[in-house]
């Protein structure tokens, strides 16, 4: 036997509470049944009971590409599934899919700051150590002079052998 989840009360209260004073009107069957008002008001709200109404039983209303529908069942929706979703009348997954997404773009910032802040610091410490060198101590630091500068010295001044 099939059951089919009942949303009409939690859609009346959820009119009540944005819509007071205002009819109710009959429970929706497809988005269209709403006013645009309503209709945003209900995807921004309350994504969930969006979902629940128009999003055909959580499977969407709408064809959704292969590949997403595949990334959906094994729990692993990309940021390029979120118009899918919604196209597909899954609303409260799209508005998930889009925090998760944000949430990892800002720990990527903090992440990137983080180590541009510890590259400053260290820069920092070295050009500290090196200003307060006096010539011998900066000639031991700077690694002796490059391969290619002792060759063309020796070429230059025609010093052989070693």
């Amino acid at each position: 036997m099939f059951t089919t989840l009942d949303h009409t009360a939690a859609f009346a209260h959820w009119w009540a509470h944005n819509f007071p004073g205002t009819p109710c009107p009959p429970m929706p069957k497809r988005p269209e049944d709403l006013g645009m008002t309503a209709r945003m008001a209900l995807s921004a709200d309350a994504p969930e009971l969006y979902q629940n109404l128009f999003g055909n039983g959580g499977q969407g209303s709408g064809a959704m590409p292969a590949d997403t529908i595949t990334r959906r069942a094994n729990g692993q929706l990309e940021a390029r599934d979120i118009p899918h979703l919604r196209a597909a009348g899954l609303e409260f997954e799209a508005q998930h899919l889009e925090q998760q997404v944000q949430r990892q773009q800002d720990q990527r910032l903090v992440e990137q700051t983080l180590a541009s802040r510890q590259a400053a610091e260290a820069e920092m410490a070295r050009s500290a150590i090196w200003s307060d060198a006096n010539y011998m101590e900066r000639l031991a630091m700077s690694g002796g002079p490059s391969p290619e500068a002792i060759a063309q010295a020796r070429q230059m001044w025609g010093i052989t052998g070693r």
